[in-house]
């Protein structure tokens, strides 16, 4: 059967057997003996992994018998919340009441719940149940100073007001949190002193120290076979409990923080009626709370005793070992009530099967473990109670074996994994596993991790405690890891490296000189220039093959070995050679003619592929390798080609020029003084000829005839008939395409006519006489006009004509040929005599 704890209280019960005067001596609860200091109780909010139990108040008694007829006096040492005592979570804001109540139902609405009810995990408890029977009094305490540290005290109470009950009186105590998340600890102070304590669910502050005791001691029913023991919030490293019966010791199980543990425990019949020892050995933890119950196997409380009373088990004095497995058991305090003066018989047993007899005596135990050392001591008096025993759980420990693992080189900042799990002990014990790396950090665990802030040699120390509380819980083991600080590369500054004339080598100087190691280890360097060559040494040169952009990586090592002994720096290396642009050759072109730009001779020492930009001179820009343009006005200019490699340097780009001259024609004009001369005449020509570009000109004539000429002006005289084309070129000088005009002109030059008239001629007067020109001629074809002049006044047209003189005489007659070519010369002359006779008059004179 399990039952939980009633109330989730804290039940102490404290007896006073008999005062004889009001203002008797008073001790303290928790006892001296018990070596607690404190109980506690949390405000209505507190931390349940901190120790506290929902809303349950903490619930005291204190009996007296029913044969003492003074007053109860009950104190409260530091009942307020905050100051140097208490815990403090956040800001002080908890409150406490403390009541006391007597009369009916003080004492036995316990006894009564414990009969009907049984509590189980899931349900809550009544704390209502806390308050049954007469309020006496009551106070509440908040974070006033004046109660740090010190008393407050009730009004005396008449024992007579407390529950009656099999012989006894008594008297409830309920301190309750009613406000806050603080933990108020605080003790009691009653009178008179003759009296014993004992608590259904001790909820208390445990000692500080390790290794410590602390003892209670439960009154165990003559009607229980078995125990069911609930211990809450004891932590793994809070401490260990033994339960330990007049005849044997039970190992109970542990609770974890802000949890409940329990442990079935059997009761031989020869120990039950019993007052038993329920021992707590205190574990690492500085500070910690804890709480217990006992339950019988009917569900029935079980009171725990703050005293062994004076039936209760008695201490045995076993000194401090001498090793690890010796120990000095003495008896000697040992006495007869009736005679201290009587001698005693001792019989110890000591739990490994040997026995001695002696009163103080040394034992060895051979094996580790805990061994139930009972103490039997007798007097000489046949009386039945001539015979008392006690016992004593002794541990016997040795050593943890203690095995460090851990690796012997490490870098800082790197996680390393220590394990002590190779460490053996006694396989019940609970070990504490404490590493001290060596560099003011600490940590536990059997395997932990850590970190090195700074290189050096460290030694690293593991500290193995069992939870045994002996002078042997302890073993050591040590080892030693050498921290590397790892080297901090430095590969200089990125290199930008130009060369302009793409013939120079691309060398670039390598200086890991500010490379270093804190460690003050020796370095070695070595480089990767990222164009597939390596090399060595702190400052070395490379010469690339070819430009380009490239990583160099330095690698620093420190030759430790350590997973950190290298560090790699890298730098940027930008190396060109600038290109070679080509813009081609130079132009001599004319106005508007397609210039075709040719950068086909341009080119990259590293291969880098180029851009082409061109800037024509006129204004107007291109792009590409091969581009065409049109000047539209004549001059010289210089055509610009950039090259760009892409590569961003100061060397990327390239220029080369081309002179390109552009010719404007030159403007020409012919002018000839006569288009049309006969054979023999002189034509003058002229030439008005202009240049844009103000170029000196050139003049060159060709007659047409086979003969030529020079100079702007010319005359010319033609030899022979015929249409000529006088042909005119005007030239700049610039030998372009454009660089010379050409006029022409045609020139008739005529061949007169040749008259031809014919023999003199005798005629008479008035005969009619054909003249005729048919014989005369003309050497260009051209049609012929004749014109006779017969001498006497009368001319004529035509070939032939007929003409009669009127007188006589002689005439001149002239033949005019003309031909139509109409210029001056074209007409020839000839002519010949006409003698007219007229017949003689014969006259008859009669004379």
């Amino acid at each position: 059967m399990r039952r939980k704890l009633l109330f989730l209280t804290i039940t102490a019960v404290i007896f006073f057997s008999f005062v004889l005067a009001r203002h008797g001596f008073c001790y303290k609860v928790p006892t001296k003996q018990s070596n607690v200091e404190y109980f506690y109780v949390f405000g209505s909010e507190g931390n349940k992994t901190y120790g506290a139990m929902k809303n349950e108040p903490v619930v005291l008694f204190v009996r007296v018998p029913d044969s003492y007829k003074g007053n109860v006096e009950i104190s409260i040492y530091d009942p307020n919340v905050g100051g140097a005592i208490d815990e403090k979570c956040g800001q002080w804001d908890t409150t406490t009441k403390f009541s006391i109540l007597g009369g009916e139902k003080a004492y036995t609405s316990i006894l009564e719940a414990d009969e009907s009810h049984i509590i189980n995990d899931e349900e809550d408890i009544n704390p209502t149940d806390c308050y049954k029977g007469e309020l006496l009094d009551s106070k509440t305490f908040g974070s006033e100073e004046k109660y740090d540290k010190a008393f407050y005290s009730f009004r005396p109470i008449d024992a007579a007001r407390g529950e009656e009950f099999n012989g006894y009186r008594y008297f409830k105590i309920v301190a309750e949190g009613m406000s806050g998340d603080d933990n108020n600890l605080f003790s009691l102070d009653v009178a008179p002193s003759e009296l014993e304590a004992f608590s259904f669910a001790p909820a208390i502050r445990m000692t500080e120290t390790y290794g410590a005791k602390m003892v209670f001691y439960p009154q165990i029913p003559s009607d229980t076979k078995k125990i069911f023991e609930y211990n809450y919030d004891l932590d793994p490293v809070g401490g260990t409990i033994d339960f330990i019966s007049p005849s044997k010791a039970f190992k109970i199980n542990g609770s974890g923080s802000g949890m409940w543990a329990n442990t079935e425990v059997d009761v031989s019949s020869q120990d039950m009626g019993k007052r038993w020892v329920y021992e707590i050995t205190k574990g690492r933890q500085r500070q910690g709370n804890m709480a217990l119950t006992l339950l019988t196997d009917k569900g029935r409380s079980i009171p725990v005793f703050f005293t062994p009373g004076e039936a209760g088990p008695k201490m045995i004095l076993a000194e401090k070992p001498l090793s690890c497995n010796t120990f000095t058991f003495d008896a000697s305090k040992s006495y007869n009530p009736n005679n201290r003066d009587l001698e005693l018989s001792y019989f110890w047993d000591f739990g490994d099967g040997t026995t001695s007899t002696s009163m103080r005596t040394i034992h060895t135990y051979k094996d580790a473990g805990k061994y139930l050392v009972k103490l039997t001591v007798k007097d000489a008096s046949d009386a039945k109670c001539n015979t008392a025993d006690t016992q004593k759980i002794v541990k016997v420990n040795q050593p943890p074996k203690v095995v460090a693992g851990g690796p012997d080189m490490s870098c800082i900042n790197e996680t390393i994994s220590f394990d002590a799990s190779q460490t053996t002990d006694s396989p019940n014990d609970k070990l504490v596993y404490r590493w001290d790396f060596g560099d003011g950090q600490t940590a536990e665990g059997v395997k932990v991790n850590h970190k090195y802030e700074k290189g050096g040699n460290y030694q690293v120390a593991l500290t193995v405690i069992d939870d045994s509380g002996t002078i042997c819980d302890t073993g050591t083991d040590k080892l030693k890891i050498n921290v590397n600080t790892p080297p901090v590369a430095d590969a200089g500054k990125d290199a930008f490296l130009c060369r302009l004339n793409p013939g120079d080598p691309l060398e670039v100087t390598f200086d890991g000189s500010g490379s270093k190691d804190l460690d003050g280890d020796k370095l070695a360097y070595s480089w990767d220039f990222g164009d597939g060559s390596t090399g060595e040494g702190k400052v070395t040169k490379h010469v690339y093959a070819k430009g380009g952009e490239y990583v160099a990586k330095l690698v620093v090592s420190d030759s430790t070995n350590a997973k950190c002994d290298k560090s790699i720096a890298t730098k940027t290396v930008i190396l060109n050679r600038a290109p070679t642009a080509d813009a081609g050759i130079d132009f001599k072109i004319c106005e508007n003619a397609d210039v075709n730009f040719d950068a086909s001779g341009s080119s990259d020492a590293d291969g880098d592929s180029l851009s082409y930009a061109w800037d024509f001179g006129d204004g107007e820009k291109g792009e590409s390798k091969l581009v065409s343009h049109k000047y539209v006005k004549s001059g010289l200019y210089q055509a610009k080609l950039m090259v760009n490699d892409g590569t961003k340097t100061d060397c990327s780009g390239s220029t080369d020029t081309t002179l390109v001259d552009v010719n404007s024609a030159p403007k020409a004009k012919l002018t000839a003084s006569k288009d049309a001369i006969s054979v023999g005449q002189s034509v003058n020509f002229e030439s008005s000829a202009s240049d844009f570009d103000g170029d000196n000109l050139s003049y060159a004539w060709d007659f047409g005839d086979g003969t030529s000429g020079s100079g702007n002006l010319a005359k010319h005289n033609y030899s022979k008939g015929g249409l000529y084309k006088v042909t005119l070129v005007v030239d700049d000088g610039r030998k372009t395409g454009c660089s010379s005009v050409v006029e022409s002109n045609y020139i008739k030059v005529n061949t007169p006519p040749a008259a031809n008239t014919g023999p003199n001629l005798v005629c008479c007067v008035n005969d009619d006489v054909e003249f005729d020109g048919s014989k005369s001629s003309d050497a260009d074809g051209d049609k012929l006009t004749y014109k006779w002049d017969f001498g006497d006044g009368e001319i004529a047209e035509g070939v032939k004509v007929r003409h009669a003189y009127k007188k006589l005489g002689t005439y001149k007659v002239t033949l005019t040929v003309i031909d139509d070519s109409g210029v001056e010369g074209n007409s020839s002359i000839s002519g010949f005599v006409a003698t007219v006779h007229d017949q003689p008059v014969p006259k008859i004179e009669v004379i």
